[in-house]
């Protein structure tokens, strides 16, 4: 089956984005292979299951260093333009990270990890700036979890004109296991993502 796929530099890009600062880690791409299930298209392997849309392509990846090591899966959409992303920690990872960066609960991950964001793509465009819009908790498969949401004005050019980004990210530790899951896209795609994310969030299973 052949996928319309992005081109893996800006793969590259956004995981180093949304990656950890942890460095040092090798990191490894693989294209996952799936299997239709009614219209959706299943991956499911030893960390996580998910059924996302026939027009979506995906990549799995997974770092690692002495400290431990992180799986990934990457869900991409081109209409509309948009980003998922999963990120597993193991529990190695979990202790260094979070005592490397001073971070005391997942509502610090994740402010930690969304102005880490914004400054990379302040760095690109000091035109931009950020709207912290909404923050509280969410209940997924019984694991109680903690979320943001973030509007990033004026966040990328195309074509002359400034675009605004969104972000919203859920965190949540399970099993001494930090897992991050992020979407992303242009702000005014955001009402038809949200009911994309929520139906590909409750068919997602991660195994920790």
């Amino acid at each position: 089956m052949k996928y319309n796929l992005p081109r893996l530099p800006l793969i590259i890009f956004l995981v180093t984005i949304f990656g950890s600062l942890i460095l040092g880690f090798s990191i490894i791409y693989d294209l996952v292979v799936t299997h239709s299930i009614g219209e959706k298209l299943r991956f499911e392997n030893e960390f996580i299951k998910i059924d996302f849309p026939r027009n979506w392509c995906a990549y799995s990846w997974s770092e690692r260093n002495i400290t431990g090591s992180v799986y990934g899966v990457f869900l991409y959409s081109q209409k509309p333009s948009s980003i998922i992303i999963f990120r597993i920690h193991d529990e190695n990872v979990t202790r260094h990270f979070m005592k490397r960066n001073n971070l005391k609960n997942v509502s610090a991950v994740i402010n930690f990890e969304l102005r880490r964001i914004y400054s990379d793509i302040r760095k690109r465009n000091e035109n931009s700036s950020l709207i912290f819009e909404e923050t509280g908790g969410i209940s997924i498969r019984e694991v109680q979890a903690n979320y943001s949401k973030i509007i990033i004005k004026n966040a990328f050019e195309s074509e002359g004109t400034f675009h605004d980004m969104f972000c919203l990210m859920i965190s949540y530790i399970r099993n001494h296991s930090l897992v991050e899951i992020t979407l992303w896209g242009v702000r005014e795609n955001y009402e038809e993502l949200r009911i994309l994310f929520e139906e590909t969030l409750n068919s997602t299973k991660i195994k920790v």
